[in-house]
């Protein structure tokens, strides 16, 4: 039997070829490749149009959601950085652990969405990061963290300067990074059960979305949309306080 340790180092590196897989199928947001159509390219993303709890959703409240402290040990942490076609994602290194339920999840990567993914009561935000957890038995959960228009990038800036422009290339981010940093300062969020927001849209993904936003500075910003155009799925359902 495997240990915990050996199980996620193999749960990782089974992510990165199914990783591949998906970025060797064609997608994308717009036309007879859109989401609506995901379903219909390949055999595996079924759940793209038949699922039953897809995400994004819209969180619609009858008021703010109240503070919840995360289970979080992050720490000093390396990647490698990669435009895949689709969006810019971070691969991790490091002991970077989310706790739920007693359950512990290791960051595996994270990465970028233009708009944001999820609404709150109906509205957007400019950006969204999703950093993805795995667990040892292939179970994932995703902390979303919206980001909005500001004036510094701050923890996030050495990330966005480094925005590759060849696709499919992986490079190694010079600094270490702390993830914990790119989280806001209040742990006030909203959780439920969804998917994954590219296909194969897998179910059963844990979802934790920050309600504070984090500032991303004008210029990263439009880094970005120079590499990756829009990459947002529209919303697939409203969930609402109750169901959290």
């Amino acid at each position: 039997m495997m240990s915990g340790t050996l199980r996620v180092v193999a749960l990782i590196a089974g992510m990165a070829g199914a990783s591949s897989a998906v970025s060797a199928q064609t997608f994308g947001y717009f036309g007879a490749e859109g989401p609506l159509f995901w379903s219909e390219l390949s055999r595996g993303w079924s759940a793209c149009g038949g699922g039953k709890i897809q995400s994004p959703v819209d969180f619609r409240l009858p008021h703010p959601p109240q503070p919840r402290k995360l289970s979080l040990e992050y720490g000093d942490t390396t990647g490698e950085i990669l435009n895949n076609g689709h969006t810019i994602e971070v691969e991790t290194e490091g002991r970077n652990i989310l706790v739920l339920a007693g359950v512990a999840y290791q960051l595996v990567q994270f990465h970028f969405h233009s708009v944001s993914e999820h609404r709150v009561d109906g509205r957007g935000f400019d950006m969204e990061m999703h950093l993805v957890h795995a667990s040892a038995d292939g179970s994932n959960a995703v902390i979303g963290v919206f980001l909005e228009r500001g004036q510094s990038s701050g923890s996030l800036a050495p990330i966005f300067h480094h925005l590759p422009d060849d696709v499919n290339t992986k490079h190694h981010l010079d600094a270490s990074f702390n993830p914990r940093n790119f989280l806001p300062k209040s742990d006030a969020h909203f959780r439920y059960l969804g998917s994954l927001t590219t296909p194969p849209c897998t179910e059963g993904v844990q979802w934790i979305v920050m309600n504070e936003p984090v500032a991303v500075s004008d210029e990263d910003m439009a880094q970005f949309a120079e590499r990756i155009h829009l990459n947002a799925r529209p919303v697939q359902r409203q969930v609402r306080e109750s169901q959290r």
